[in-house]
């Protein structure tokens, strides 16, 4: 399976909402906020009891959902059809899923086949995002190969607008560091259409490179439309539960409407507890929160 760990290995061998111009919390009840869940979060207990553990997913109040993988043509097994099925049955919608592929050649006729077949598997699946998962930190010699991936998420851009879709680009953190004086994250930006791509702000990942979330959205206003919410550990490179890290989420929320906000994910790669309990966490930790509107 193609998981947002491993998909880099596997490479390319391998409607949805509709925009709001001015962030979505106007679609939304008050009362509500529109918290989501990257499912990699509970992996190993999908891993073990799939239905048990998305229903206790669902139970927390995790409705907005994001894969963390897809291999040829399904989504944990299932058919797109299946899981969309599935899903509405628990009260629940597949808003993202997580891809992707390694620097291709423009001739690469098989990558971009799997860059196809990904999208229309996506769109079935009712999703609004397609995200390229991770940085392929192994194809990249110099800057210009950081362009040409930016040329090729341009690409992969257009393709998902074709299909209904939105195309984000997941960062970690090889991204911030320095490569021919330049970084590569800050190069992926500039040579993007922001019409075309944005970027899954990993908050913790931006920390581990040096940086405030804040200040980047203060560098690069509308390109983070869409984020990942996870608190970065104070003594490590792993993430913990929100709240307990080095990540000013507060700060972050502050900017929202400046980021381009429109979906957020909750993301869980660490434990201090269980899985579900940690997620639950998050989830209390968010709803608690004053400054967080969406």
């Amino acid at each position: 399976m193609i998981t947002r760990r491993n998909f880099l290995k596997a490479g390319a061998a391998v409607a949805a909402l509709s925009v709001v111009p001015n962030g979505f919390a106007s679609v939304l009840a008050k009362k509500d906020k529109a918290i989501g869940l990257q499912l990699y979060s509970v992996r190993d207990d999908l891993g073990k009891d799939f239905d048990n553990t998305m229903k206790a997913v669902v139970k927390i109040g995790y409705k907005r959902l994001e894969a963390a993988g897809y291999n040829d043509g399904k989504f944990y097994g299932k058919t797109p059809a299946e899981m969309k099925k599935y899903l509405a049955d628990l009260g629940a919608k597949m808003i993202g899923s997580h891809t992707g592929s390694g620097l291709l050649a423009a001739n690469d006729t098989k990558g971009w086949d799997f860059w196809k077949k990904n999208m229309d598997a996506t769109s079935e699946l009712g999703c609004k995002w397609i995200v390229q998962a991770g940085y392929p930190a192994g194809d990249i010699k110099s800057i210009s190969d950081v362009r040409r991936l930016a040329d090729q998420f341009n690409k992969c851009g257009e393709m998902a607008k074709a299909n209904g879709l939105r195309f984000a680009f997941h960062n970690h953190v090889d991204e911030f560091h320095k490569l021919e004086g330049e970084i590569p994250f800050d190069v992926m930006i500039e040579n993007t259409d922001k019409d075309l791509v944005t970027f899954q702000m990993d908050t913790a990942q931006v920390v581990f490179g040096g940086y405030q979330c804040h200040d980047y959205v203060n560098r690069y206003p509308g390109r983070f439309s869409n984020w990942h919410l996870k608190d970065a550990e104070k003594n490590g490179t792993g993430s913990t539960e929100m709240g307990k890290g080095l990540v000013d989420f507060k700060a972050l929320f502050a900017v929202a409407d400046k980021a381009g906000l429109e979906d957020y994910f909750i993301e869980q790669e660490k434990y201090n507890m269980t899985p579900l309990e940690a997620i639950k966490y998050d989830y209390d930790f968010l709803m608690k929160a004053p400054y967080v509107k969406w």
